[in-house]
């Protein structure tokens, strides 16, 4: 796992001189986030600026100063399955353009000092994304327990930020959503994160196909994720999440581990072969809202909404009836 280091930065560094490090934001299995921004003072003067009559020159650190704050996630060391996985999370983001994620701004494989050209250590898989300046779902997830009205709202905003890659020609799947992957703007504005699991639907993939073999998020995770049936993992498998995501939100309850301390196998065979309570039993939620969690919760990807738009006008129409809670 990788870790804020004193030589992850010193070699991040190397690669992009002009960048200034605030703070770290996050650590997880596949990389370390960092709250940055760059300076172009701090540009070497063997950085070469742009050339003035090519319009489409993408200039190597000149005028990056103008991102302001920005995000930047950076992997040490990788193998090449994960350099594969996060480099399809770039290329996604660059060929989709989705509105309500971050704006992709830079991504680059370094093996080597790119002002020096001396080899590095490790190779570093380096992106750089606009900050967004919002709290985590995770952070705030008590604000939303049994409040219909709000809970609508997030799963209005997931499904419609996941709108342009369900409907892109490639049907690409998130395969991760959940409250840390899910940030609430200011304004109620709902923007997702972390495309670095996501797959095009029946594409090959880089796993290997049968039980407990892709990546996913325990307690989350729809069946045909679980089980790696590539040839069932579409878009219905990030509305599995969503319901999920609600009957927690609602509720204050993971669905498929009701019981503190489960082992994880347990969880696993729960999100296989348990139904949890109706949310309308656990939480007092509505008829109607309880009757949509379901659906979309059902094992068989076949009994979910049928379309994206029919999951987002159903929902719509739940929000437009729902009583504002005071």
């Amino acid at each position: 796992m990788p870790n804020d280091s004193l030589q992850l930065r010193d070699d991040l560094l190397a690669c992009l001189p002009s960048l200034v490090i605030d703070r770290p934001l996050a650590e997880s299995g596949q990389r370390v986030v960092y709250l940055a921004r760059f300076d172009d003072s701090l540009i070497p003067d063997d950085v070469p600026p742009p050339e003035d009559d090519d319009p489409d020159a993408k200039p190597f650190l000149h005028g990056w100063q103008g991102w302001g704050d920005i995000v930047v996630k950076v992997v040490s060391g990788a193998d090449s399955e994960t350099i594969a996985r996060l480099q399809a999370e770039a290329d996604i983001l660059g060929e989709v353009r989705p509105t309500n994620f971050p704006r992709l701004l830079y991504d680059n494989l370094f093996y080597e000092n790119p002002v020096t050209e001396e080899r590095l250590a490790e190779r570093l898989y380096v992106t750089v994304e606009e900050f967004i300046v919002s709290k985590p779902l995770s952070e705030v997830i008590d604000q939303y327990r049994g409040n219909e009205e709000r809970v609508l709202d997030v799963a209005i905003g997931i499904a419609e930020a996941l709108l342009p890659l369900w409907m892109h020609p490639k049907r690409f799947v998130h395969r991760d959503i959940k409250p840390a992957n899910v940030l609430i703007r200011k304004t109620g504005e709902v923007v997702v994160i972390d495309l670095g699991i996501a797959r095009e639907t029946g594409a090959k993939g880089v796993t290997k196909t049968g039980f407990n073999l892709a990546p996913y998020t325990l307690g989350f995770a729809a069946p045909e994720q679980i089980e790696n049936e590539k040839t069932s993992i579409t878009f219905k498998t990030d509305l599995f999440t969503i319901g999920v995501l609600m009957y927690l939100l609602h509720s204050g309850i993971r669905p498929f581990e009701p019981r503190k301390n489960m082992h994880d196998f347990e969880i696993l065979l729960a999100t296989k072969n348990d139904n949890p309570p109706p949310l309308s039993q656990a939480s007092g939620a509505s008829a109607a809202l309880s009757d949509f969690v379901e659906k979309a919760m059902q094992k068989e990807p076949f009994k979910r909404h049928r379309t994206p738009a029919l999951f987002i006008q159903e929902l719509r129409e739940l929000r437009g009836r729902s009583t504002p809670k005071n």
